[in-house]
């Protein structure tokens, strides 16, 4: 983790020292819908309760810098809130997860002067720093008991990288689109890697889609 803060440190310095001239500052916002990669452990677990994992729906929004231009290249950090919010484990079960994070969107494009389509790659940490979980009249004890166990403390920090793209119109709106994975831990697992041997980390992967107006 420290070597990961490291190199994120050094990105973001390098986006300020990229250009002394910014293109500007970028606000961005637009929806998420996040698939959660469950070790098998837990799915196990869970279809001994007769409950499903399902998938999540949310929204990001924040504010990002934006470099000028450079052999195809910017560079543009972000400080972003993203919610996923779904039906997880079960109808009616609503578990909520919000994060701030910070990625480093690298970019190379094409100027076309009235347009730039551009590809990305985006690295980010994240912190969590809100999670919510209601449960349902209709679930019965076993089931509650299993929500709380997999929901409650989960992994603080996330980690991951996106992989997309994107096309600017008159250097004045910004849209992109993109696959992220998050490596971090999603769900709190400890009690069942305890008692398991070769088990990956919950994950989560999911596609974005923004909306960025430039300044």
């Amino acid at each position: 983790m420290k070597r990961l803060v490291l190199t994120f440190a050094a990105l973001i310095i390098s986006a300020v020292c990229f250009n002394a001239n910014a293109e500007g500052v970028v606000v961005k916002g637009g929806f998420n819908y996040t698939h959660l990669d469950l070790t098998q452990s837990i799915k196990e677990q869970a279809q001994a309760l007769a409950i499903g994992a399902r998938n999540f729906s949310g929204f990001h929004a924040g504010i990002g810098y934006q470099t000028e231009e450079f052999a195809g290249f910017t560079l543009q950090p972000e400080f972003r809130f993203l919610s996923n919010k779904g039906n997880a484990f079960g109808e009616g079960n609503t578990w909520s997860l919000n994060y701030l994070e910070v990625p480093v969107n690298i970019q190379w494009g094409i100027d076309l002067v009235a347009l730039r389509p551009f590809v990305q790659l985006s690295p980010y940490l994240g912190y969590n720093i809100r999670n919510t979980l209601r449960e349902s009249k209709n679930t019965s004890e076993p089931a509650k008991q299993f929500l709380k166990n997999v929901t409650t403390d989960p992994g603080r920090f996330s980690y991951g990288i996106g992989i997309g793209g994107g096309i600017e119109l008159m250097r004045k709106f910004q849209i992109t689109a993109q696959y992220v994975w998050n490596f971090g831990q999603v769900v709190n697992a400890k009690q069942y890697i305890d008692n398991a041997s070769n088990v990956s980390r919950d994950t989560a992967a999911g596609l974005e889609i923004s909306l960025g107006l430039m300044f």
